[in-house]
């Protein structure tokens, strides 16, 4: 069935009430949400700071994550995601519901067309859960699609050709390996291990290491300042500050890029064997297309600096971070909106 027919079936709008066209990439770390017509109105953490007892909405986004690991003990830090999966439906109802108020934007549910990118492992209850969660805050219609179709659509692949397209989407609570073929994904897998799980590794190395207790925040700058999978013509450093887990006393650290290197590489491992275990179920004409056409690597680990050279030199074959890494799942979204827009205005005026 053409992208256009689902499109046509799915939403089966009335010309009498015209629609805001919504798209939502809800992330682990990051969420981004886009309206047609204002652009992307939210690209912020997915973390909501309430207060313990009264439960009363304290930050959301990047002003929530700037709380983590510095609030007093009457305030919670949530996500309304964990590993990919929706945790916390409640909280995740709060959240896109917040996003509206914090972009300022009046009525932004209500009568929506609303597209989710969701990774392929959802279960259909899980999917009706979230269609319901987008229907309580006023969506009209909701349509979830796979965030790696998403992911390789918005990198400029055509994702409906019958070739096969490889695609790599490393993000903040999973990473996912899919073969793309037809429009349709023929094998995929996730794992764990992803932004969330380096910077916990990095975090316990630190410790071990160092003797100095870190926050996921100071991880994560780690993994983006000096975290590399290739050894570079720069050796970089990074001073860091935390908690000497001895003494208890504040204390600072030199950290050398040599030494996160090579714990990016052990822990990357898992994500070659990943790729290994869903080429070895690909038919052979597509795991063939695959090899020739090479790996695409989207999400926001992506930009890991050496990452196309390390899966180059491990796998043999050509690998293409795209430009758009962190927003290569929304763009995607925008895509197939507009690749369909003609297709929706004719099928209102036959309404």
């Amino acid at each position: 069935m053409a992208i256009s027919d689902v499109l046509k079936n799915t939403f089966n709008i009335s010309p009498k009430a015209p629609r805001k066209f919504i798209a939502i990439d809800l992330g682990t770390t990051n969420s981004i949400a886009y309206v047609a017509g204002r652009g992307i109105i939210f690209n912020e953490a997915s973390v909501m700071a309430y207060e313990i007892g009264t439960k009363k909405l304290i930050a959301l986004g990047n002003d929530a994550k700037k709380l983590i690991g510095k609030t007093h003990d009457k305030i919670e830090i949530y996500s309304p995601l964990r590993n990919g999966a929706v945790t916390n439906l409640t909280i995740a109802e709060e959240f896109i519901q917040q996003i509206g108020k914090k972009a300022k934007v009046a009525d932004l549910w209500k009568n929506a067309i609303v597209l989710i990118a969701c990774p392929k492992n959802v279960t259909d209850l899980e999917k009706q859960a979230i269609i319901k969660m987008c229907k309580n805050i006023g969506a009209d219609f909701v349509k979830i699609e796979e965030d790696s179709l998403m992911a390789a659509l918005g990198a400029g692949e055509n994702i409906f050709a019958p070739k096969g397209t490889f695609i790599l989407d490393i993000g903040g609570g999973k990473s996912s390996c899919a073969i793309i073929s037809a429009g349709g994904i023929v094998e995929s897998k996730s794992i764990k291990t992803a932004g969330n799980y380096i910077d916990e590794e990095i975090l316990k190395y630190i410790r071990a290491k160092h003797t100095i207790s870190i926050g996921v925040v100071t991880a994560e700058q780690i993994k983006k300042q000096i975290g590399s999978l290739y050894k570079t013509k720069e050796n970089k450093k990074m001073i860091i500050f935390g908690r000497d887990v001895v003494t208890g006393m504040p204390k600072e650290a030199e950290v050398l890029d040599s030494e996160i290197r090579k714990l990016l590489i052990s822990i990357f491992s898992s994500i070659t064997q990943l790729i290994t275990e869903v080429l070895e179920k690909t038919p052979a004409e597509l795991a063939g297309d695959a090899v020739a056409n090479g790996i695409l690597v989207t999400g926001g680990c992506g930009k890991i600096a050496g990452i196309k050279e390390f899966l180059s030199n491990y796998f043999q074959i050509p690998v293409r971070v795209v430009k758009n890494a962190e927003t290569s799942v929304i763009d995607g979204c925008i895509a197939y909106e507009k690749k369909n827009r003609t297709d929706l205005i004719e099928e209102n005026k036959k309404k």
